[in-house]
């Protein structure tokens, strides 16, 4: 019997549905890896940090007894006392107002005063930072016997690590999402969306406001 092989024309038009499937396909793929390492360089960042918090108050004392910022010139010498020594990371630098660590996953953190810590799960997008998407919020006041006590909402972080920021939450899941000045949705302020992440058991939610 004689052979018979596939013409031009269904070789181009198979090829073209295997375009027309892959193009569909392939921002999909992208979209839920980049959501993936978002999910698991969060989680690793609060768990590694405030392992280095717990390592570093055995040499230097509970950490609501640490200096604050104000007693140093710049935040890399509170991060050098504090936290160096008990962090993995490729490079420290210091900007004329930031302390800014280097991940070797990628990821980067900075502080400008050791009090607010933002986490950008990919170094490349510092200095470009979307709070929610690319940046991430976090906060570190373990002190109670000033004025960022109970008065001022911040209680939940006292006496802790290094928590996703919560200033003045309610406790609900409602607040992390549709707070008017805070909340993590595409119109607010995106604060939230840290806690709100963390909430879930450091998994996006699928109505996440933002795509990745």
């Amino acid at each position: 019997m004689p052979l018979r092989g596939f013409t031009l024309a269904e070789v181009l038009i198979t090829l073209g549905i295997i375009g027309v499937v892959a193009a569909l396909a392939i921002p999909t793929l992208i979209s839920n890896n980049n959501k993936r390492i978002v999910e698991t360089r969060l989680a690793k960042f609060y768990s590694t940090i405030n392992q280095a918090i717990e390592l570093s108050e055995v040499e230097n004392g509970a950490k609501e007894k640490w200096d604050a910022s104000s007693s140093f010139e710049h935040p890399c010498d509170w991060v050098d006392k504090y936290l160096k020594d008990y962090l993995k990371t490729v490079e420290i630098k210091r900007d004329d107002t930031s302390c800014i660590l280097n991940y070797p996953d990628g990821s980067l953190f900075t502080t400008g005063d050791t009090t607010h810590f933002t986490f950008y799960p990919q170094a490349k997008d510092y200095g470009n930072g979307i709070l929610g998407k690319t940046s991430f919020l976090f906060y570190f006041h373990p002190k109670t016997n000033d004025t960022y006590g109970v008065d001022n909402n911040l209680n939940y972080a006292a006496k802790k690590g290094i928590e996703p920021y919560k200033y003045r939450w309610d406790g609900t899941e409602n607040m992390l999402r549709n707070d008017s000045g805070y909340g993590c949705r595409a119109d607010g302020g995106q604060v939230y969306c840290t806690a709100l992440i963390q909430y879930h058991g450091w998994k996006i939610p699928d109505d996440y406001p933002f795509k990745f």
